[in-house]
C-alpha cells in the first residue's frame, strides 16, 4: 500500500525547516525597520518611496601590494552563494587587485555569479561598486503580483516563482549588451540545476558560451518559489546553489591550479560546522538541529573539496554568515543600505587572508 506522501522523510525534514523559518519570521516582524523595508520592496508607493541617491563607493584607492608567493601562478576563485551578502565579493576583488592576482577561472552560484560575472567581464572593484550601488529594487527584482491570484486559482499551474527575474537580466544587458559568457576576459562557470530532469550542470564560458551575462545571472538567482525558473534548450533551470554552495567540481576537474580561493558567505567560518552539543535539552533545540542538518551536505561537499585541494586552498569568509539566517537572507537582498559596509568588510577580510600568505617580513613592512 502506498504511504502518505505528507509523511515522506523529506517532507518531515522540510517541515522542521519551515517551522524554524516561521519562528524567525515572527521575530523579524517585531522589528519595525524590517517591516518598512519589506513593504517598500514588495509594495512600493509612487510618491512616498522616492528612489534614494546611490551611496558612495566605500573602497579606498588602489594600493598595489603584490603577493609574490602567487606571482605567475594559476589561480581559481570559487565564489559561493549568499544573496545580498555576496556584494562583499566587490571588496574581495579590490584586495586581489592590490595583490596582483587575476584568476584564470571563476566558478560561482547564486549571488556569487552576480558579482563574479562582473569580475569576469573585467570590471574593476570601483566599477563593480558603482554599478551595484546605483541599482534600485526594480532593477533586479520584479514580483508579478498581478499573476499570483491566477496561479492560486489554477492550483499553481504554471507557477515557478513569485518574481520573474527579467529585471536583473535587463539591468545586466543594459550594462554589458550582448556580451556572452564565451567572450568574457576571465572564464566563468556557474552551477545550475535542471529542475525537469534533476541534474546538476554548469553554464558559462565552456558550456553554453552563447548565454549573455544577463541570462547567466538570471539563472543564478532563480531560487525555487521565490524567482522563476529559466528555460534553456527546452528545460527549466534554477540556481545550482541549492545543491552545492561552493561549486568546486570544474576546478577539481581541471586539476591544474596552483592555488584556489574559496569565497564563503553563508556557511560557518572556515567551513567548520557549529558545535551544538546539548541542543536536545534547550528550548526549541530541534530547530537549531534542523539548520545543522540542512547545512550538513553543503559542509560535507566543502570538506571533500578541501581534502582534495590540500594546502592549495585558502578560505576567505567574506561576510558574517549570521547575517543570512532566516528572513535576513531576503532582507539583505532587498535592503541595499548595508551594501557599502559589506563591500568594505569583504575587502578587509580578503586583505587579511592574503596577508597570511605573505612572507612575515613583507606583512610587517606593509
Amino acid at each position: 500500500m502506498a504511504g502518505r506522501t505528507d509523511l515522506d522523510l523529506y517532507n518531515v525534514l522540510l517541515g522542521f525547516g519551515w517551522v524554524r523559518e516561521r519562528s524567525e519570521l515572527v521575530r523579524a516582524t517585531l522589528d519595525p525597520a524590517f517591516l518598512l523595508r519589506a513593504r517598500r520592496a514588495l509594495l512600493p508607493l509612487p510618491v512616498v518611496d522616492r528612489p534614494a541617491h546611490p551611496p558612495a563607493d566605500p573602497l579606498p584607492p588602489l594600493r598595489p601590494r603584490p603577493l609574490e608567493a602567487l606571482a605567475g601562478k594559476r589561480v581559481a576563485v570559487i565564489a559561493g552563494g549568499g544573496a545580498g551578502a555576496c556584494v562583499s565579493l566587490v571588496g574581495v576583488r579590490h584586495a586581489f587587485a592590490e595583490a596582483g592576482i587575476e584568476p584564470a577561472l571563476i566558478t560561482a552560484c547564486s549571488g556569487g555569479t552576480i558579482w563574479g560575472s562582473m569580475w569576469a567581464a573585467g570590471l574593476s572593484a570601483h566599477d563593480m561598486a558603482e554599478f551595484s550601488l546605483s541599482w534600485h529594487l526594480e532593477d533586479y527584482l520584479d514580483v508579478q503580483w498581478a499573476k499570483l491570484p491566477r496561479f492560486a486559482a489554477g492550483a499553481l499551474r504554471g507557477f515557478t516563482g513569485m518574481a520573474k527575474g527579467e529585471a536583473v537580466q535587463r539591468t545586466f544587458d543594459e550594462r554589458f549588451g550582448a556580451l556572452t559568457a564565451g567572450e568574457l576576459p576571465t572564464p566563468i562557470t556557474s552551477i545550475v540545476y535542471d529542475m525537469d530532469r534533476g541534474l546538476v550542470d554548469y553554464f558559462g564560458s565552456d558550456s553554453q558560451p552563447g548565454l549573455t551575462i544577463g541570462r547567466l545571472v538570471r539563472i543564478a538567482i532563480a531560487l525555487p518559489v521565490f524567482i522563476e525558473s529559466v528555460e534553456v534548450d527546452g528545460h527549466l533551470y534554477v540556481d545550482g546553489g541549492i545543491i552545492d554552495l561552493l561549486p568546486a567540481e570544474p576546478v577539481l576537474r581541471d586539476g591544474g591550479f596552483d592555488h584556489v580561493f574559496i569565497i564563503n558567505f553563508m556557511l560557518p567560518p572556515q567551513l567548520r560546522a557549529d558545535d551544538i552539543t546539548g541542543w536536545q535539552d534547550t528550548r526549541m533545540g530541534v530547530l537549531k538541529a534542523s539548520r545543522q542538518a540542512e547545512q550538513g551536505f553543503h559542509l560535507e561537499l566543502a570538506q571533500r573539496t578541501l581534502r582534495a585541494l590540500g594546502d592549495r586552498a585558502t578560505i576567505i569568509d567574506a561576510a558574517d554568515h549570521r547575517l543570512l539566517r532566516g528572513p535576513a537572507f531576503y532582507d539583505l537582498f532587498i535592503d541595499r543600505s548595508r551594501w557599502p559596509q559589506l563591500i568594505l568588510e569583504g575587502y578587509r577580510r580578503a586583505a587579511s587572508a592574503l596577508d597570511a600568505l605573505r612572507e612575515p617580513a613583507a606583512v610587517v613592512a606593509s
